[in-house]
């Protein structure tokens, strides 16, 4: 057993005794579009096209109440081949300082670390732009937004310690469930992350492959 996977091991127990995810556990897991607006070969390879994602509070506090707010997608291609890239993020400060917030637009969500790519490093970020009708950090909000039109996101890239440029526009148009078994998507960037993209430093990346892998076999996800 690596290093990694014995660091992890207690999610894999704590996944079991819940039947849930550890972390992020309360959601929605929804089906949108993202389309690029940043001109092509600019950063990052992310093309327009279809996307799965899911909206989530980091510890699953109740109702309202603030937590840290998670969003991850999947693009089913990049520019430079047809493979899946998950992307996921947290609310944050200083681009790798988890934050909880109190509510959803109110978050400024990172990637926590960098991406590798062609010889450069990037960062990710993104904010919602849809105000959502109810206040707080509540899980009914988002769903509500989905139903009256779409909920969509500005994502950002930096190259290094540059400023933020836009990048995208992630859409999301409808939800697809919720928290129930059948419904878990696991989002995994450290297996999923394009044709040539790679999440830094390769360390940290191990630690968190094994962290999700050992997440999914305790809660029985494929």
């Amino acid at each position: 057993m690596s290093l990694s996977d014995l660091t992890t091991l207690p999610l894999k127990a704590g996944a079991a005794l819940r039947d849930r995810r550890v972390f992020h556990p309360s959601g929605v897991l929804c089906a949108g579009t993202i389309t690029r607006v940043a001109p092509d070969g600019q950063g990052l390879p992310v093309v327009s096209g279809d996307v799965v994602g899911r909206i989530s509070k980091g510890a699953g506090t109740p109702g309202s109440l603030p937590d840290f707010a998670g969003l991850a997608w999947r693009m089913q291609r990049d520019a430079d081949a047809q493979v899946p890239w998950d992307v996921l993020m947290v609310s944050s400060t200083a681009r790798v300082v988890l934050r909880p917030t109190r509510s959803w637009p109110a978050a400024q969500y990172s990637t926590l670390m960098p991406l590798g790519y062609r010889g450069g490093v990037f960062w990710l970020r993104a904010r919602m732009v849809t105000p959502l009708s109810a206040d707080g950090l509540s899980v009914d909000a988002v769903r509500d937004g989905l139903a009256a039109g779409t909920v969509d996101f500005a994502v950002e890239q930096a190259r290094g310690s540059g400023p933020f440029t836009a990048l995208a526009t992630l859409s999301f148009e409808r939800a697809l469930c919720g928290d129930e078994p059948e419904c878990d998507q696991p989002f995994d960037p450290t297996v999923r992350s394009g044709a040539e993209v790679t999440l830094l430093p390769d360390w940290l990346t191990s630690l968190r492959r094994a962290a999700y892998r050992n997440s999914r076999e305790g809660r029985g996800a494929e």
